[in-house]
């Protein structure tokens, strides 16, 4: 059993870890007036519970505003130094990169020397997250929506508190797309990482839940996923929410249990038995392994697997270059699809206990029903559910209010403008302090200070009530023209922007005059908005980008491409631009062109699930394979 009150002392220092890979680029300045992609799954099985679909129907989120998308980052391999935090008592030591989402980069057990997590050579973006930019390794924390956090590219708060065995860890930021408060304590108890998290609601009116931890664990021809269950509901790339049996869901030959031998990508949500002690676990051939198991306010475990048709390969070697990871994850509901509800006021709290597992190398070869009980056996002999519940009692009684001792990272000033607005003081155990951001912007404007440069607007309901009544000015008009609109009101937002260029054009606001013009099927009247846009910011690859599609799907693509040949070059050697002009030269029937430019096409901000290529390719040669540096099909129906 593990024996806690032995533990060695944890030390928490500073320090930079030293990376290759992709530089994130800067926030964008057009507000995303819908999802960054479209909801994967579409069809929910007949099996599904009435509380279930419940949740389902409950808290999907229409727009990640008030964030800003992240696209603009690049596939260089650029010397990088992020700024980490380590803990480390003798036996573990766990990496922690508080300026990208309090991301645990890496996990490892001293005495063995082995990494416990997948740890990706390269720091590598994608279009994976619900601002854009999201990259694959260590454990993540997503709170918000279905989907990689908001969170994921941003600043954490990060400090020095008191634990039960030295120091630990606390990172905590305001969530803006729901007002919530996210604080996580990481300590190390012996062999294991404790993570204590709690989400507290500072308002009255009740909100949408959605809370998973995301591990990233390395994947062999061999390794496998264990958890004690006989169902789990399956959400694949075709878009259906089904029951299946495991670890046999279609045929028997094929045992998802372990990932490397899927042909397709899927998400696993296992219906597990435990009460108390569940648990998700990889183990390979040796029976070496990693588990997470948590208290009960947990509920959810999950296999992600990529599979083994090229889609899901190339995916990997985009996201992890040749190595090849499975996730496996915890969160506050059955799937991912849903959305639990957190009363006004309310707070929930759980305790996650990582780390390094044995089961016996002959249990972990055998039935899926067996190894998975070797599998319980092992992680209640390292983490016994008891040990972790009482830990969990403790840190709620002692811990989880103590002020932090000392701060070792800032995170954003939004904390503090949405308590000023609100005329609270912070939840104790955070403290919110001003910071050099954009959040100062907001934070002279509830001094009556206007705003003069092109901030991405809040958008809740009680920043609208806060707008409304602030003096008239072309900032002002514009917030409430994009509050407007992503509440469906397009007569107010098309009123409100054009308050707004009467008093001062700007890009933003004409863009937003744009992309209503799109969909009142004016689409000559959104041409020259566009226009106007792109001559205030020429530099936007973001307008670039939808004036492009508008053109193209105006059919004309000689508009289209001279458009692109007038653009800065920064702009039009983007990955995405060479892709609308293939797209162009396909439709001025300049298909040999068209077709010579995929040579060596990679689209930076390419997104999980997007068939736009194949597509094309489709449309230009009927019949002709995909390359396969070019095929990221996530679905069977092309095989």
């Amino acid at each position: 059993m593990h024996v806690a009150h032995s533990a060695p002392a944890t030390r928490v220092r500073t320090t930079r870890l030293a990376v290759r890979g992709a530089q994130l680029g800067a926030a964008g300045t057009l507000p995303a007036y819908g999802p960054v992609r479209p909801a994967g799954t579409r069809t929910v099985s007949e099996e599904a519970p009435a509380a279930m679909r419940e949740r389902i129907a409950r808290g999907r989120l229409d727009t990640p505003l008030p964030y800003a998308l992240f696209s603009d980052y690049d596939r260089g391999d650029h010397r990088l130094e992020l700024p980490a935090v380590e803990l480390d008592n003798g036996l573990l030591r766990a990496t922690v990169l508080p300026g990208l989402g309090g991301r645990l980069w890496s996990l490892r057990d001293l005495r063995a020397d082995r990494e416990l997590l997948f740890v990706p050579k390269r720091l590598r973006y994608a279009n994976f997250g619900l601002t854009d930019a999201w990259f694959a390794g260590g454990i993540e924390w997503n709170l918000g929506s279905t989907g990689h956090t908001t969170l994921t590219t941003r600043p954490l708060h990060a400090a020095l508190v008191a634990g039960p065995y030295g120091d630990a860890l606390r990172l905590w930021e305001w969530e803006r797309t729901r007002d919530l408060v996210l604080q996580l304590d990481l300590a190390l108890a012996g062999d294991r990482l404790l993570v204590s998290t709690r989400v507290i609601n500072p308002d009255p009116e009740p909100k949408p839940l959605y809370y998973w931890t995301n591990i990233a664990v390395p994947e062999t021809e061999r390794t496998r996923v264990l958890t004690t269950a006989t169902h789990a509901w399956r959400t694949d790339y075709s878009g259906s929410l089904d029951r299946v049996a495991v670890p046999h869901p279609d045929d028997v030959a094929v045992d998802v249990s372990y990932p490397a031998a899927s042909r397709e990508s899927a998400d696993y949500f296992f219906e597990t038995d435990y009460r108390k002690g569940r648990f998700v676990a990889s183990v390979e051939p040796d029976g070496d392994g990693f588990a997470q198991t948590a208290t009960e306010a947990l509920h959810g475990r999950k296999l992600f697997l990529w599979g083994n048709a090229p889609g899901g390969r190339r995916w990997q070697h985009w996201l992890a270059d040749d190595d090849a990871y499975a996730e496996i994850q915890a969160g506050v509901c059955l799937t991912q699809l849903e959305h639990d509800e957190l009363a006004g006021h309310e707070t929930r709290s759980w305790t996650e206990a990582f780390g390094g597992i044995h089961v016996d190398p002959a249990a972990a070869g055998a039935t899926f029903a067996k190894a998975a009980a070797a599998a319980a056996e092992a992680v209640a002999h390292v983490a016994p559910a008891d040990w972790l519940e009482s830990w969990h009692a403790e840190w709620l009684e002692t811990y989880v209010d103590a002020r932090p001792r000392e701060i070792l990272a800032r995170g954003s000033g939004w904390g503090r403008v949405e308590l000023a607005l609100r005329g609270q003081a912070a939840p104790d155990g955070v403290e919110f302090p001003e910071v050099d951001d954009d959040s100062r912007l907001a934070a002279g404007l509830l001094r009556g200070v206007p705003v003069e440069q092109p901030l991405l607007p809040p958008i809740s309901d009680r920043w609208a009530a806060r707008l409304r009544q602030a003096p008239r000015g072309w900032w002002t008009s514009y917030a409430l023209g994009v509050g407007t609109h992503v509440r469906g009101e397009f007569d107010s937002a098309r009123a409100q922007y054009a308050d707004s260029v009467a008093q001062r054009p700007s890009a933003v606001a004409l863009r937003g005059l744009a992309v209503l013009a799109v969909l009142a099927d004016d689409r000559t009247r959104a041409v020259d908005l566009y226009a106007q846009a792109r001559e205030l910011d020429p530099t936007s690859r973001g307008l670039l980008t939808e004036q492009l599609r508008l053109l193209l799907d105006l059919g004309e693509a000689a508009d289209a491409l001279r458009t692109i040949d007038e653009a800065p070059s920064a702009l039009r050697d983007h990955g995405r631009t060479r892709l609308l002009r293939i797209e162009a030269l396909h439709g001025l029937g300049r298909d040999n062109e068209a077709v010579g430019l995929l040579e060596g096409l990679e689209v930076e901000d390419l997104a999980e699930g997007d068939r736009v290529i194949g597509d094309l390719l489709a449309r230009i040669r009927p019949g002709m394979p995909l390359p396969p540096a070019l095929d990221f099909r996530m679905t069977a129906d092309h095989h």
